[in-house]
C-alpha cells in the first residue's frame, strides 16, 4: 500500500510540499530571531553611546573646572594647557550628545539632554569668565564670581541632571540586557526545535525511500557523498570567514582609537585660524604685547600640528580606502625613489645609507614607497647629537621559521626585508606600542611628528599580507624586519584580481 502511494506523482508532489513549508517556517522563525537578536544589540549600542557621550561631558566639565581653580591657586598658566585643550574639544562632545539623544529609547530624554547642554555652556562661559578676570589681573573681582556660589549651582544642577540620564540610560541598558539574554536563550529553544523537526522529516524521508524501493539506496548514498562535499566546502569557507573576522577584528581596534576623529573638512576651519592668526602676526605684531604674542604663536603652532594630525590620519584612513590594485615592483626603483626624496635630509646630516640588493615584488608602489619614506625617515630624525646616521637596508629570503606565525604562510613565496639604523634606540617592551597610532616614546619638543608613521607602516604591509617587527635597545640604533609575499594580491581580496574593500 505504502509503495503504491509513494509511486503516484501527486503523492512526491504532496510529500515535497511538505518538506519545503517545514523547512521554510522554520527558516523563517530563525531569520526573525536573529532579527530581533540584532534590533536588541542595536539598542544596547544605542544607550551605551549616551552614556559614554554623558559621562565623556561630565569628565570634560571637571577637568575645566579643575584647570580654572589650579590657576587661581598658583597663577600657573601650565594649569591651563589641560583646560585649553579641553575647550577645543567640548564643542565636539556637546554636539556628540545631542546626537545620540536622538536615537535613544527613552521618552523625554532629548529633553533632559537639551537642558544638560544650556547648563553645560553655562558653566563652561563661568568658568571662562574667571579664568579671564585672573588673566586680566583682575583677581579680587574672580575671586568674588567665584564666592557667589554661582559655579557650584550650575554645578549642582549640571551633576544632579547627568545622574538622572545616566541612570534612565544604565536602567535601560539593564533591561535591553535581559531581554537579550532571554531571547539568546529561546534562539536556542528554537534551533533544537528547528533541527529536530528538520532532522525528524528527513528520516521520515529516507525511511518512506527504504520503503519504496532499493533502487533509492543509491539516491540516499548520492547525498551522503553531497553532504560530505558541502561539509568539505563548509570548512573552507570556514577559512575564510576566519581571515575576514581577523581583519574586521583589528578594524575595529582602529575604529575605537579614530571614532571621535573628524573628515579632511577640519581642514578648512584650521587653514582659517591660521591664515587670520598669520595676518595679526605680520599686520598687528606692534600693538600685541609680549603675552599676546606668547599666546598668538601658541596658537599657530597647535593649528598646525592640529593639522599634521588630521593629514596624517588621513594617510591612515586611505592605506585601506585608497590603495591601489597591485603591480609588478622593482624595491631597487623605490627604494632609489625615496633616497631621492630624502636627499636634503641625507646631505645635512651627512647620512650613510647602504642598500643590499633587492626583490621585484607584487605590490602597490606608492604604498611601498610610504613604507621605505616612513623608516628612512624615523632613522634620520631619531639620532643623538653628533652621530653620523648610518641606515643598512638588506633583504632576503624568509625562513620557515620568520613566516611561522603568518595565516596562508605556505601559499606564496616569503621574503625578508631589513631596515637598520643606529639611532638612539628604544626599550624593548615598547616594541608594539610604537605600532599603534600617535603613541610617541619623546617629547614634541626633542623630535617632531604626530606619532603615526610607523601605525601606516604595519598596515601597509598587513595590506600586502605581510608582518613588520622591531627590535632595538637604548642607545644601540633599531631593526625593522618587514615579511611579506614576493606575489600576493591586497589583503582581504580573496586573491582574486580586484580588492574588496
Amino acid at each position: 500500500m505504502i509503495t503504491k502511494v509513494l509511486s503516484s506523482l501527486y503523492s512526491w508532489i504532496i510529500l515535497v510540499v511538505l518538506v519545503i513549508v517545514v523547512i521554510t517556517a522554520n527558516s523563517f522563525y530563525v531569520v526573525s530571531t536573529l532579527n530581533d537578536l540584532s534590533a536588541l544589540e542595536a539598542r544596547l549600542f544605542t544607550t551605551n553611546r549616551v552614556i559614554n557621550a554623558v559621562n565623556r561631558l561630565h569628565v570634560a566639565i571637571l577637568r575645566v573646572e579643575s584647570g580654572q581653580r589650579g590657576y587661581m591657586l598658583t597663577d600657573d598658566e601650565e594649569y591651563l594647557t589641560d583646560y585649553t585643550e579641553t575647550l577645543g574639544v567640548i564643542g565636539e562632545l556637546m554636539d556628540e550628545v545631542e546626537v545620540s539623544s536622538f536615537s535613544s529609547d527613552i521618552n523625554d530624554q532629548s529633553v533632559r539632554i537639551e537642558e544638560l547642554l544650556k547648563l553645560t555652556k553655562a558653566k563652561v562661559n563661568e568658568v571662562i569668565e574667571v579664568v579671564e578676570l585672573v588673566k586680566e589681573g583682575r583677581e579680587q573681582d574672580a575671586i568674588s564670581l567665584v564666592r557667589s556660589d554661582k559655579g557650584i549651582k550650575l554645578y549642582k544642577r549640571f551633576e544632579k541632571l547627568f545622574r538622572e540620564i545616566d541612570s534612565s540610560e544604565r536602567n535601560m541598558q539593564g533591561t535591553h540586557l535581559a531581554n537579550l539574554m532571554s531571547l539568546r536563550r529561546d534562539s536556542v529553544n528554537t534551533l533544537i526545535i528547528s533541527s529536530a523537526t528538520t532532522l525528524l522529516l528527513i528520516i521520515t524521508v529516507f525511511l518512506l525511500l527504504k520503503i519504496n524501493s532499493r533502487e533509492h539506496e543509491k539516491y540516499q548514498a548520492d547525498l551522503e557523498s553531497v553532504n560530505e562535499d558541502l561539509e568539505s566546502r563548509i570548512e573552507e569557507r570556514t577559512q575564510e570567514l576566519s581571515l575576514y573576522s581577523d581583519e574586521l577584528a583589528r578594524s575595529n581596534r582602529e575604529l575605537e582609537d579614530f571614532a571621535f576623529v573628524a573628515s579632511h573638512d577640519l581642514q578648512e576651519p584650521l587653514r582659517k585660524i591660521r591664515a587670520f592668526g598669520n595676518r595679526l602676526e605680520s599686520g598687528y605684531n606692534d600693538v600685541i604685547d609680549e603675552r599676546g604674542k606668547d599666546y598668538l604663536a601658541r596658537m599657530l603652532n597647535a593649528a598646525e600640528r592640529m593639522s599634521m594630525l588630521i593629514s596624517d590620519l588621513l594617510a591612515f584612513s586611505r592605506v585601506s580606502t585608497r590603495g591601489k590594485e597591485f603591480d609588478e615592483v622593482d624595491l631597487n626603483n623605490t627604494v632609489q625613489s625615496v633616497l631621492g626624496d630624502l636627499e636634503i635630509a641625507i646631505d645635512e646630516k651627512s647620512a650613510e645609507i647602504n642598500v643590499g640588493d633587492m626583490p621585484v615584488i607584487r605590490g602597490d608602489k606608492s604604498q611601498l614607497e610610504q613604507l621605505f619614506l616612513n623608516l628612512i625617515s624615523n632613522a634620520l630624525k631619531f639620532q643623538s647629537e653628533g652621530v653620523t646616521p648610518v641606515v643598512t637596508i638588506t633583504s632576503k629570503e624568509a625562513t620557515e621559521s620568520d613566516t611561522r606565525d603568518i595565516l596562508m604562510s605556505e601559499e606564496y613565496d616569503w621574503v625578508k626585508i631589513t631596515v637598520k639604523d643606529n639611532g638612539i634606540g628604544f626599550d624593548q617592551s615598547f616594541a608594539e606600542k610604537i605600532f599603534a597610532p600617535f603613541q610617541r616614546l619623546h617629547g614634541r619638543s626633542e623630535y617632531k611628528g604626530t606619532g603615526i608613521g610607523l601605525a601606516v607602516c604595519r598596515r601597509i604591509v598587513e595590506r600586502h599580507n605581510g608582518q613588520i617587527t622591531a627590535m632595538s635597545a637604548p642607545g644601540q640604533g633599531a631593526t625593522f624586519s618587514i615579511i611579506m609575499p614576493v606575489d600576493s594580491e591586497p589583503f582581504g581580496s580573496n586573491n582574486n584580481n580586484g580588492e574588496t574593500q
